[in-house]
């Protein structure tokens, strides 16, 4: 079944297989909310952000995930998981990073709207 994948395997217990759902959702969300803060200084300065994220996302260290700017993030997964992480994550630690991905998307979607 999973054999045309062609990726590995890992087995893992319960609560960590949890943690890197989490994890990876959030890193994808605080990627689209970081070009979207782009997007919103680019907008005041007058500066062409499509042209700022097509130079940087040359970088293959960067990439190009979430430089489509403009809008919030929404659909099923990103804004239900970072709200859920940011809620859980709380009572162990101060999220300031995924409290202002969650502030950054909510600012784009009054404004700008939802990219589904």
């Amino acid at each position: 079944l999973y054999n045309p994948l062609n990726k590995p395997i890992f087995r893992t217990d319960l609560k960590t297989a949890e943690l890197i759902k989490y994890a990876s959702n959030c890193m994808l969300a605080t990627k689209i909310s970081y070009w979207n803060e782009i997007f919103l200084i680019c907008e005041e300065l007058g500066v062409d952000s499509q042209k700022v994220v097509d130079i940087v996302g040359l970088d293959p260290r960067i990439g190009r995930y979430g430089t489509v700017h403009g809008k919030a993030f929404g659909g099923k997964c990103l804004p239900k998981d970072l709200k859920a992480f940011i809620s859980f994550a709380e009572k162990y630690r101060n999220v300031r990073l995924l409290k202002a991905v969650d502030e950054i998307n909510e600012e784009m979607k009054k404004r700008y709207g939802v990219r589904e």
